[in-house]
């Protein structure tokens, strides 16, 4: 048999040659390579930056007033409401008596009588006395500040107790001041003051 003998590997390497590589030449001599810079994009521009803040800011205001005329207009419907519901007459549920005593000489300086709507609304019986009056008969003018004439009756007769008596729904009485003049007729006809009447009506809760 022949034998072989096996080459060494590592005899067939060869030793590792160092080269060195010229490093590029520093920007700016000549024949360096020039540095190109490119245009930004048009959404990384500064007018695009400027324009987005602005949209932002914008946004924002109109959110918020928006918002703002969302809660007016709630307010506006709650109180429409409110005001529908005071002006629509409704059936009364019960009837109230209450006395109301005029003043002889001119209007008071504060209210007769407050009142406040009763909910369900009431049957109101109306009592003027006028006793301290030597007419027999009366008319009475009921009027609301800042709106006008709500009532007019003519030739009330006073009962035994020298009480002129009518009756009013309610509910027809909406929130404000009203002011009741009462006249009395002579034996001519003719009409002179007999007394005034400041009624407040507050609104509902």
């Amino acid at each position: 048999m022949s034998t072989r003998k096996l080459a060494n590997p590592l005899r067939r390497r060869k030793p590792a040659v160092q080269v060195e590589l010229d490093l590029p030449p520093p920007p700016g001599t000549p024949g360096s390579p020039e540095v190109v810079e490119l245009e930004p994009q048009w959404w990384q521009t500064q007018w695009f930056v400027v324009l987005l803040a602005v949209a932002a800011a914008l946004l924002l205001i109109l959110t918020i007033v928006a918002r703002v005329a969302a809660h007016r207009d709630r307010e506006l419907a709650v109180e429409l409401e409110s005001q529908v519901r005071t002006l629509t007459m409704r059936p009364a549920s019960q009837v109230r008596a209450l006395r109301l005593t005029p003043n002889p000489r001119s209007w008071s300086a504060s209210p007769e009588a407050t009142l406040r709507p009763p909910d369900p609304p009431e049957q109101l019986d109306l009592y003027l006395p006028v006793a301290y009056s030597e007419f027999k008969t009366f008319a009475l003018t009921i009027d609301k500040v800042d709106a006008g004439r709500v009532l007019q009756l003519q030739r009330l007769v006073p009962d035994s107790n020298r009480d002129l008596r009518f009756s009013i729904n309610s509910s027809a009485l909406g929130p404000g001041e009203y002011r009741m003049r009462l006249q009395g007729y002579t034996w001519r006809g003719q009409l002179v003051d007999a007394g005034w009447i400041r009624l407040v009506v507050s609104p509902p809760l």
